[in-house]
């Protein structure tokens, strides 16, 4: 997996140098996060958790209607869950990740008058965790924390993997050299390590699998280096 993130990245930069536009994507988005064991999902309860995204874009046009578009972003991810599988809902999780990730799009461009395009995309997201920590607090009003872990969330010995694999869906509305984006994504690698143990009473010996789902809204800005749409 670490392979594949430096390839595609040396491929993304070489990539850039040709593209026909470049420039700055940021904006909001959720993440909520469902995990399985033993084939069945898991009650965690889980609530998404605002963060954002911000980095660069750019994209160039192979035919007439049809493109490529990547980015390289860095992106905060909050999550929160509880034992709610348990019967215990008095202590709530909060999960706060860094990433950086890098989605490639294949897209294409329906014109909607003269400005506007309306442009469907979807492809793959290669995601790398930089850093991260687990909270936990009280679920009472004052939300009073309760313990946070000192060590990292991808030691070795620890809870999660750092590489994610995800497919992106999404749709732009651009106009100009300004775009809206949404953007659904689901994780397709298992982020839990195989020799990290859930909490109370779930068997060791139960595959354990646990994958995020994240809802995007972006703002894009970009300079023409060759031509329009």
């Amino acid at each position: 997996m670490k392979k594949t993130i430096i390839i595609t990245s040396l491929l993304i930069l070489c990539t850039s140098l040709s593209a026909q536009r470049l420039g700055f994507i940021g904006g909001y988005q959720l993440t909520n996060s469902y995990a399985v064991v033993g084939g069945k999902t898991v009650d965690f309860n889980p609530k998404a958790g605002s963060g954002f995204h911000v980095g660069a874009y750019f994209d160039w046009t192979f035919k007439k209607n049809y493109g490529i578009d990547a980015q390289l972003v860095y992106a905060l991810r909050n999550t929160k869950f509880d034992l709610h599988y348990n019967s215990d809902t008095t202590i709530i999780f909060k999960r706060q990740i860094f990433n950086l990730e890098l989605p490639v799009h294949i897209y294409a461009n329906y014109r909607l008058g003269k400005d506007f395009v309306l442009s469907p995309f979807l492809g793959p997201s290669f995601n790398m965790g930089l850093h991260g920590k687990d909270i936990a607090w009280e679920n009472t009003d004052y939300q009073k924390p309760v313990d946070m872990e000192n060590k990292s969330l991808f030691d070795k010995d620890s809870r999660i993997n750092r590489f994610e694999v995800a497919g992106d869906i999404g749709v732009s509305l651009k106009y100009r050299n300004y775009a809206i984006r949404t953007l659904y994504s689901v994780g397709f690698t298992n982020l839990t390590r195989k020799n990290f143990d859930w909490t109370l009473s779930l068997a060791s010996n139960r595959n354990k699998y646990l994958f995020n789902r994240v809802f995007k809204i972006s703002f894009v800005y970009v300079f023409d280096l060759k031509s329009k749409y």
